[in-house]
């Protein structure tokens, strides 16, 4: 893929309005569960890396659910509300996961139903993130919510849920409406947006903002190949005290040995063609990684692109090569991430 100029000024000009203000974007690639019954939480507690007994309604976590050998079944916030949870996670793996979730649910009073259909989400996100839900009437102490907390308010005369959900370092907001509401409540966003000088975001742009704010996305990042520590994402997604799980073992067994074969990077590829997911990474001969997802990144003016590389070369200035095809090859540099645009905005 190459950017045309009046695509690429498109792009920018959108970037910029971002990086400064903000945008939002109706989010449709998502599932949401309802989690009911009187064992919900342990039952969830048990199968998942995070924390859940302790919660209370109002707050939620990030967790990951993986396999007896640490494998990665998928990743998922949970928002626990007062007589049920709510489990939202990638629509791509959506019905594998229910079904690896149902397997343990042998004597336990759990229901899981797909209640997708009912809601509608909207994504807000940049720095105007917590004047935007003030402006919309949902409280004023946004910002000092805690990852994942959440709360109800009366738009429109719709209950809608928001919910705390930076990208990173990108303070970043999830709302939760009827489905029956959807217009109205996005014509209350839309008209906002364009008052505050904030845009409407495609899934192109939220990509490049994604990756350059250094964090991976269920399914195209972390896959079934991925153990969740080498996401990087272990404060937020994992608790190494919360005794066992399933596949607690392996993720414990890398803690405590402080060993992690490979660790997810930032690359900077040079050329403009964009790698496939998993495109090989390449030290002289040796096959040391994979490329996962790549952008065209508007601060560094070049591919960047998300993968996992052995940890022995992750902090080190090793000359990488990115393959494109059987024939082709592009040059690749290891950078931090996220990137210095988006660390100002924290």
């Amino acid at each position: 893929m190459r950017y045309s100029p009046r695509m690429n000024t498109t792009i920018e000009t959108s970037y910029e309005t971002v990086r400064l203000a903000g945008g939002f974007i109706q989010n449709t690639q998502r599932r949401l569960v309802e989690i009911t019954g009187a064992d919900r939480t342990s039952w969830l507690h048990n199968l998942t890396t995070n924390t859940f007994n302790t919660l209370r309604p109002g707050d939620g976590n990030y967790a990951f659910a993986i396999t007896i050998q640490g494998r990665t079944v998928c990743d998922l916030n949970c928002l626990v509300l007062e007589d049920r949870l709510w489990i939202d996670l990638d629509e791509r793996w959506a019905d594998e996961s229910i079904a690896h979730l149902s397997k343990y649910r042998v004597i336990e009073d759990v229901d899981i139903n797909d209640i997708t259909p009912s809601q509608v989400r909207f994504d807000v996100i940049g720095p105007k993130t917590a004047e935007f839900i003030e402006r919309l009437g949902m409280g004023n102490n946004f910002a000092a919510y805690a990852d994942l907390q959440h709360s109800t308010s009366q738009i429109e005369g719709h209950e809608v849920r928001v919910v705390k959900n930076d990208v990173g370092p990108i303070l970043a907001a999830n709302l939760y409406a009827p489905s029956a509401a959807a217009s109205a409540i996005q014509a209350k966003i839309q008209s906002l947006a364009t008052e505050m000088n904030m845009v409407e975001l495609d899934h192109e742009l939220l990509a490049i903002v994604r990756i350059e704010a250094g964090v991976p996305q269920s399914v195209d990042d972390i896959d079934s190949e991925v153990i969740p520590p080498e996401t990087l994402q272990t404060e937020r997604g994992i608790s190494y005290v919360k005794g066992c799980y399933l596949g607690q073992e392996v993720i414990e067994r890398m803690r405590s040995r402080n060993s992690m074969a490979r660790r997810l990077v930032g690359l900077k590829i040079s050329g403009q063609q964009l790698p496939a997911k998993d495109s090989w990474v390449f030290a002289d001969i040796k096959q040391v990684g994979r490329v996962t997802s790549a952008c065209h990144s508007v601060a560094l003016k070049s591919i960047l692109a998300l993968g996992y590389v052995k940890t022995s070369l992750a902090e080190e200035a090793t000359a990488l090569r990115v393959a494109l095809n059987d024939c082709d090859f592009a040059d690749a540099e290891l950078v931090e991430i996220p990137l210095d645009a988006w660390k100002a905005n924290s």
